[in-house]
């Protein structure tokens, strides 16, 4: 991995076009939300185009601090990014908004035909225009930068159907660029180019850029990131000094990944799916989770430990689907514990880590999952050295983020369990005979948990 995110950057550096003094376009704080499909849903993934863009800006630009928050849904096209536009983009109130519209609104055409899915339709030249101007309006009112991506293709072979019809498509959204003064990121070129030598008769749909035509292999990963990046403005210089520290920086999230996949696989093994008629729970989490004796509290009780400590909501919604969805579970119990994303060398907003809970709680739901949500708990700083703690997690920080978690939940029908108010005092801090370190619960604190998590396997009929 290390060399291929290194020629990726190296390849970047001899295509960029740019002038090595052109300034960075991003600024320090400036929160980006990429709104697309599910490219961009798992261009969240380690060599993900997503995350390619944020670790190549921590490392070239460790001076300013640039927020990604993933906005991307599979199978989503203009029609449904415009219904959610407000809640997944205006509401995170960024200064950048990428949109990655286009292959849904085309392909989704095809599909109906090819697999008899009457459920699937292509979005009307005429309507795609009308919803991506629409966003595009809508953000530029709120003072939201707009970059627009034309599309990535549909098949490898560039004169395949569903590129000819791609096509207008990606002229109309050139033209909207062009007019509503937005910044355009030409995917659709940069496709073309690297496709363009391999075009021969016969040839593969797949394989360079592409696991299945339309999903990226790493290979299109970065090509995404490259010509997004460069778009940008970032210079061939910066390139050229990290090109090593972003390869580690990559590689090191893998292995971290490989890592924390590693913790339960063989016990997900060994568990299996669940027998008919079991209502299996997965508690899910980090530490609070992680060190929480289920066995003795809940004996007997199908409910299935998967926290990991140290863990971010970014790392939550990477193994979800190892060490959730694939248990099959009935219930899923997440919580974040006094949430990691908080501290610094996390370089997280809560833009990114609102996004991330509600990513998990939705894929749960989808996938038919009963789903509870549980509050960020307090800290304290009543021991000696610890007063870093509320430096970091500030109580009207952890108040305020538990009431969008309890919004989130009555919106969506999900069970909202108030970890916080069991364990914190007068001044909204972890009571001091609930912890031993300011930040976790001891036998006392879980023992003021366990009623709320009763009541949810009760609610649930898990338990009578």
């Amino acid at each position: 991995m290390r060399s291929r995110i290194g020629l990726f950057f190296m390849s970047l550096l001899l295509s960029a076009t740019l002038l090595s003094g052109q300034e960075l376009l991003l600024q320090d704080g400036d929160v980006v939300v990429t709104l697309g499909n599910s490219i961009t849903e798992l261009g969240e993934s380690p060599a993900g185009y997503v995350n390619l863009m944020r670790k190549a800006l921590a490392v070239l630009y460790p001076e300013r601090h640039i927020y990604f928050v993933n906005a991307g849904i599979s199978g989503h096209k203009a029609t449904d990014m415009a219904e959610r536009f407000q809640r997944d983009v205006l509401d995170h109130q960024p200064d950048w908004v990428t949109i990655s519209v286009g292959v849904n609104d085309v392909w989704h055409g095809f599909l109906a035909k090819e697999r008899n899915r009457p459920d699937l339709s292509a979005v009307p030249l005429p309507l795609f225009r009308e919803k991506v101007i629409e966003m595009v309006r809508s953000a530029q009112a709120h003072k939201i930068r707009v970059a627009l991506f034309t599309t990535t293709v549909i098949k490898e072979n560039l004169a395949s159907p569903e590129n000819l019809a791609l096509a207008l498509y990606n002229r109309a959204l050139r033209e909207i660029a062009k007019k509503e003064k937005c910044l355009l990121v030409d995917q659709d070129a940069a496709f073309r180019a690297a496709l363009a030598p391999l075009q021969k008769t016969g040839m593969s749909d797949m394989g360079a850029l592409t696991c299945d035509g339309v999903h990226m292999l790493p290979t299109g990963d970065e090509l995404m990131a490259k010509t997004a990046l460069t778009a940008l403005g970032v210079p061939r210089q910066r390139l050229e000094e990290g090109r090593g520290v972003i390869a580690a920086a990559v590689s090191r999230e893998l292995e971290g990944l490989e890592n924390s996949l590693a913790r339960y696989a063989e016990t997900n093994a060994e568990t299996g799916v669940p027998c008919e008629g079991e209502k299996r729970v997965v508690f899910y989490g980090s530490s609070s989770v992680d060190m929480w004796n289920l066995a003795k509290d809940f004996p007997g009780v199908p409910i299935l430990n998967r926290g990991i400590g140290g863990e971010s909501t970014h790392q939550f919604w990477l193994r979800y689907r190892q060490d959730a969805a694939a248990l099959k579970p009935y219930g899923m119990i997440f919580f974040c514990g006094s949430l990691n994303d908080m501290w610094p060398d996390k370089r997280m907003h809560m833009a990114e880590t609102r996004a991330n809970i509600a990513r998990v709680a939705r894929m749960a739901a989808g996938q038919g999952i009963k789903v509870a949500i549980g509050a960020i708990m307090p800290v304290n700083d009543y021991i000696p050295g610890k007063d870093e703690m509320l430096a970091t997690h500030p109580v009207d920080r952890i108040q305020e983020l538990n009431r969008w978690i309890e919004k989130l939940c009555a919106e969506n029908g999900y069970e909202y369990v108030d970890f916080y108010t069991a364990v914190a005092d007068s001044a909204g801090k972890l009571r001091r005979e609930y912890t031993h370190d300011g930040m976790h619960c001891n036998p006392a604190g879980y023992a003021a948990w366990k009623p709320l998590v009763t009541n949810i396997l009760k609610k649930w009929q898990v338990i009578p």
